[in-house]
């Protein structure tokens, strides 16, 4: 009884802690139990995930996370472990569906890196959990080589915690980690262009994340023209139309408009100015030659 309590003290705390974090700068607001005191996530738009640490994959090989974020795909990076008792499931929950509906795939257009932010995380234990999750996207074939479980020295962890702004705490008493949900976009350089802090995440609004961190490479063109008209509104956690960027859009389409109809218009004129001076100077030289008392 006393540890389904704690279970769902650590979710309701969880999602409490993903609203606040999701709010401004990831503040914490003052009716959150002194437990989380700390918990939350800093935005760092810009900075750069630190590429050489090493991390431990699910097969068991040892490398630099640069190997793993290898600069080709945007990527998705989340901080979970294996044995959180519910926010990580029902986060990683979550992300697959929002994952097997979308039309960009999983190893071909983008990536994601999922690292434990427990240390003492064991490789089988991590290779089970990605099976687990693997398992219920049918729709992402190439997921099994596209979605990443890591594993990590606390070094390691602390390390790409920090650069991500991610942070919580582990309690002794209960052996479990406070922390928020949290989803990072990650370029194909390694850096942090958007943050998702809610347990869902519509696949539209993943898609333009998507597009926003592949830098133009991932998506269509119409994604491409999406995303010049929406922008990220941190407080609603999602993309949502920009007025000044409708009406910049709207104003070149009709100066593109104008420009391709009125063009035809204006080289017709001409052209046709051109041709009645070529006629006239032409009449003009045929009369001077046939006028006999014509002196020069």
């Amino acid at each position: 009884m006393m540890r389904h309590k704690q279970t769902v003290f650590a979710l309701l705390t969880g999602m409490a802690i993903s609203l606040s974090a999701s709010v401004g700068h990831a503040q914490l607001n003052n009716g959150l139990p002194k437990e989380v005191e700390g918990v939350g996530v800093d935005q760092k738009l810009g900075d750069k995930l630190p590429l050489n640490v090493l991390v431990t994959d699910s097969t068991g090989r040892k490398q630099r996370l640069g190997d793993v974020v290898r600069g080709n795909v945007p990527y998705v990076f989340t901080l979970n472990y294996s044995d959180c008792p519910m926010l990580c499931s029902v986060q990683l929950g979550e992300l697959v569906k929002t994952l097997d509906k979308l039309d960009l795939k999983i190893g071909k257009d983008f990536e994601l890196v999922t690292l434990s932010i427990d240390p003492r995380e064991s490789t089988s234990k991590i290779r089970e959990t990605k099976q687990k999750y693997i398992e219920l996207l049918p729709n992402q074939k190439q997921a099994s080589t596209g979605w990443h479980f890591v594993t990590g020295s606390q070094d390691s962890i602390s390390q790409v915690t920090e650069a991500l702004g991610f942070r919580y705490r582990y309690d002794k008493l209960s052996k479990e980690y406070y922390h928020a949900a949290m989803l990072a976009f990650i370029s194909p350089e390694g850096v942090i262009t958007r943050y998702s802090l809610d347990v869902a995440f519509p696949e539209d609004q993943m898609k333009l994340a998507l597009v926003e961190a592949g830098e133009g490479a991932v998506g269509g063109a119409v994604d491409q023209f999406l995303l010049l008209c929406f922008q990220y509104d941190a407080n609603r956690n999602r993309y949502v139309a920009s007025a000044w960027k409708l009406m910049r859009m709207g104003g070149l389409i009709t100066v593109g408009l104008l420009l391709a109809t009125l063009t035809p218009f204006w080289f017709g004129r001409r052209r046709a100015a051109s041709n009645a001076m070529e006629s006239q100077v032409a009449a003009g030289g045929d009369g001077a030659k046939s006028d006999p008392g014509h002196v020069y």
